[in-house]
């Protein structure tokens, strides 16, 4: 189910694409629902309207002449980029959407896509880039420590770049402390919608989460898998106080 563009009022996004019959075709689609669009040719026209326009969200193609969007994305979390980034290539192999996630993305979906998959993407990382109270502050990882109100993560050599996705996730799962939560649920929570069975994204993001929070490949202490139940956080959260 989308959320009504009455409710977004109107956020300007940034989306940097090379082919103008694509990027025509997307910037239409998303004016049509309500959002002010800013084009980009690509990297560098990116760089210089993000910092000229501050849009509340990028989508990012990768295959572009000059600076493709890898290098742009890196570009962007140099220069303290906060918005979300969401990675929208022809380039749909795991590895590829292993390295967007992993260079900082909070969301990648592959070209050709459904419109409207597009549209609840894009919106569900919005709602996710205003800061939420869950009812949980405080995740432990063993050295790690997650603050999930500040969106920070520390461990005992420094700190640990997590995305809004990731962010999302852990939140999500800590509300249901001690009790699985389905991969659709996550779905819908998360990216918002439940239609597309057959995508990949959540074990992606789950997998790619582990790692980063140092959780044993194979048997998993903090974020186990519950067959036929969904994903379980195990470690101990620390409820915000009153």
């Amino acid at each position: 189910m989308l959320v009504s563009s009455s409710s977004l009022s109107a956020a300007r996004l940034l989306l940097v694409e090379d082919s103008e019959e694509m990027r025509a075709t997307c910037a239409e689609l998303l004016r049509s629902v309500g959002y002010r669009v800013l084009e980009a040719r690509d990297g560098i026209e990116a760089l210089a309207v993000w910092e000229r326009e501050d849009p509340a969200l990028i989508l990012l193609d990768v295959n572009m002449p000059r600076m493709n969007g890898w290098q742009t994305l890196e570009k962007l979390k140099l220069r303290g980029c906060r918005q979300p980034v969401l990675m929208l290539t022809g380039l749909t192999d795991i590895n590829d959407r292993v390295r967007g996630l992993a260079a900082g993305a909070d969301d990648y979906l592959g070209k050709p896509c459904d419109f409207r998959e597009l549209i609840a993407r894009v919106q569900a990382l919005l709602r996710r880039s205003q800061p939420q109270a869950s009812g949980v502050n405080r995740l432990s990882f063993g050295g790690l420590q997650v603050d999930l109100r500040e969106r920070t993560a520390v461990s005992a050599t420094g700190p640990v770049a997590l995305t809004r996705t990731e962010y999302a996730i852990l939140d999500l799962l800590a509300r249901h402390h001690g009790r699985p939560v389905s991969r659709e649920t996550i779905l819908d929570a998360v990216w918002g919608y439940t239609n597309r069975p057959n995508t990949r994204t959540v074990e992606t993001h789950i997998w790619r989460l582990r790692q980063k929070l140092g959780d044993r490949v194979g048997e998993p202490r903090w974020i186990r898998t519950m067959p036929n139940a969904g994903y379980q956080l195990e470690c101990d959260p620390e409820p915000v106080a009153a």
